[in-house]
């Protein structure tokens, strides 16, 4: 009880005391989690695009989608060197291992890792308008369903938030750091000095990546207008379609309703069924693009909260709350990036039947199942009396 008190007293924590969890997540779990992720979306986004881009499947929401995984895709490959160079390092820790060449490639990661979240959010977004816009049967109709202005939309986004985030170069920096060592170039802590000669440690450099943001330009920028009022908006536009999805079921049952019996089926009666499987169709694809937009929502808008309230309550609130669930962050990020193909094979049948038609999965099926068969009787004597045989 007593040593209780006495850390209780020593540490100094305003608001969160998360240090033993932090530590324990980023050494044992977070690196091995992040590269398995970061694998399998690369790979279910490679699916995505090149199933997305099919003769079949080309529509305006689909460039859409198209444009959301090339972004998620790099996404996962950029992050697979950073997680292994920062998680999966071996020890003892070497002095070259914060070179400066590593230095400047987490200032890229950063920036680029920025870009890129920002571009999937306005390719959200924009998702979200045109569904939006095409159910609700508004004027706009024309302009969301022109696939070269559908394209001209996704590259503006592509090209106005690199632009916008250039400001961000400016908010970290890489500074030059002595650091002790020993002979052959393995870093000695502090505590461990006293342990070696003043001839066995020697002075190395090390460059580190270091925050230079005053006026927490980065925190403002990343949490309000990156995260907060992306998800504010997407919570609007994802209202709006339920809403426009629920009048527009609506209007089926009555048109239902209306319909003549089949035995006395006429000409406006099978145009209005007609009508009624084309609506049915675009719920289905209508509720596939909302589960994307929770999807989106369920990992950004914590994100975009812990950003806020640590731009209201500072340095304190974010190195022992916010930096402390990071990884955490990261990878409901990054499983948010990769989750997008599961999500489309289990609910849009046109998606399912193009993917086992390109890649030929109905075979492969087959195949794995004709090697796992078991051997006819007959077949297994005679392959028995072989190796009896052969051991003579």
């Amino acid at each position: 009880m007593t040593d209780l008190l006495i850390r209780l007293e020593m540490s100094n924590y305003t608001f969160c005391d998360l240090e033993d969890f932090k530590k324990h997540y980023k050494e044992n779990i977070h690196g091995y989690l992040s590269l398995t992720v970061c694998v399998f979306g690369s790979i279910a986004n490679v699916f995505n695009i090149c199933v997305l881009r099919t003769k079949q499947m080309r529509s305006p929401t689909n460039y859409i989608l198209t444009g959301l995984a090339v972004a998620d895709l790099l996404v996962m490959l950029q992050y697979i060197p950073f997680t292994i160079h920062r998680s999966l390092v071996n020890k003892p820790l070497y002095y070259t291992h914060f070179n400066y060449l590593w230095a400047v490639y987490y200032k890229f990661h950063a920036l680029f890792t920025l870009i890129l979240h920002f571009i999937a959010c306005c390719l959200t977004i924009i998702l979200a308008i045109w569904r939006y816009v095409y159910i609700s049967r508004l004027h706009a109709n024309k302009i969301c369903s022109d696939e070269r202005k559908t394209i001209i939309a996704i590259m503006t986004a592509y090209i106005v938030c690199p632009v916008l985030c250039i400001p961000m170069i400016s908010t970290s920096q890489i500074v030059a750091y002595p650091q002790t060592c020993d002979l052959n170039g393995v870093i000695v802590a502090k505590d461990n000095r006293n342990k070696y000669n003043s001839s066995e440690l020697k002075n190395e450099t090390i460059f580190l990546l270091y925050p230079n943001d005053p006026f927490q330009l980065s925190i403002w920028v990343y949490s309000l207008l990156l995260k907060f009022l992306p998800c504010v908006l997407l919570t609007v536009l994802s209202y709006k379609i339920i809403t426009a999805l629920l009048e527009t079921r609506r209007r089926r049952i009555k048109l239902l309703t209306s319909c003549q019996p089949l035995d006395d089926l006429s000409r406006s009666s099978m145009s209005n069924r007609v009508h009624v499987y084309k609506d049915t169709q675009a719920d289905r694809t209508t509720k596939m693009l909302l589960a994307v937009l929770f999807l989106f929502l369920l990992t950004e808008f914590p994100q975009g909260i812990m950003g806020q309230i640590s731009a209201i309550y500072g340095d304190a609130f974010l190195k022992e709350c916010y930096s402390a669930f990071g990884e955490i962050m990261d990878i409901v990020a990054l499983i948010n990036s990769s989750i997008n193909f599961i999500l489309y094979c289990t609910m849009s049948r046109q998606f399912r039947a193009t993917f086992e038609e390109m890649f030929n999965i109905r075979q492969i099926v087959d195949w794995l199942m004709w090697i796992k068969r078991p051997l006819p009787k007959k077949v297994q004597e005679d392959n028995g009396i072989e190796t009896k045989m052969s051991l003579v």
